[in-house]
């Protein structure tokens, strides 16, 4: 009887790493995230053709931000595709001495392929950092100064996008999270080809936005 010790010992230890090998196999999930961005101003540059180009701001009221995701994770790590978008509303144009209030609104949006460093920080608390690049596009409606002159807009600009996000997810079950995090996100530069030309600064600003995952 005692040569079957070691045996069952051996059986024992055998289908433990066998269920921590399942344990550990990569898991596919989906996921949303709603909140706001940061983005409070923009400045451009407006060229009418006969001199200098002015320096132009259109200031902003800070909008809704949100995203979809689908990807794969697996103990330390997490790669997802994602759509991301977002809005905002012109409240204020100044060009030179000239300002007036607005009423506009701009939108964006993205496709990204992002990949994360996930760790367990607790039983139930978990961290994850990284980024991710895609496309994207952003575009600003006609944004007058006056009656005759679109200063303004409107302006538009696809091109290459890229974010780093962090952020902590709580699981309420062994399938399902709840997400806090924060995103610093870089779009294109949006410009118009006029009369007047119109290039505005490349935006880079930050979101913050509530989410949930769930594993399938």
């Amino acid at each position: 009887m005692k040569r079957w010790k070691p045996l069952g010992m051996a059986g024992a230890l055998l289908a433990l790493g066998a269920l921590q090998a399942q344990a550990a196999e990569p898991v596919k999930f989906w996921g949303v995230h709603a909140g706001a961005n940061t983005l409070d101003e923009m400045r451009a540059r407006v060229d009418f053709g006969a001199g200098t180009p002015l320096t132009g701001t259109a200031d902003l009221e800070r909008g809704l931000h949100g995203g979809l995701m689908m990807g794969r994770q697996g103990e330390h790590w997490r790669y997802e595709l994602e759509y991301e978008t977002g809005r905002f509303k012109v409240e204020h144009l100044r060009l030179g001495q000239v300002s007036q209030t607005a009423d506009a609104r701009g939108r964006y949006h993205a496709l990204f392929a992002n990949g994360y460093r996930t760790d367990r920080l607790t039983q139930s608390l978990d961290s994850f950092v990284g980024g991710g690049i895609g496309w994207g596009r952003i575009k600003l409606p006609r944004l007058g100064l006056g009656a005759n002159c679109d200063c303004f807009g409107p302006a538009s600009k696809s091109g290459f996008v890229w974010q780093l996000r962090a952020g902590l997810g709580y699981r309420v079950s062994p399938q399902a999270s709840l997400t806090l995090q924060y995103t610093w996100l870089s779009l294109p530069r949006p410009e118009a080809g006029g009369p007047p030309a119109i290039r505005y600064e490349r935006e880079r600003f930050g979101a913050l936005s509530l989410g949930y995952a769930r594993q399938f």
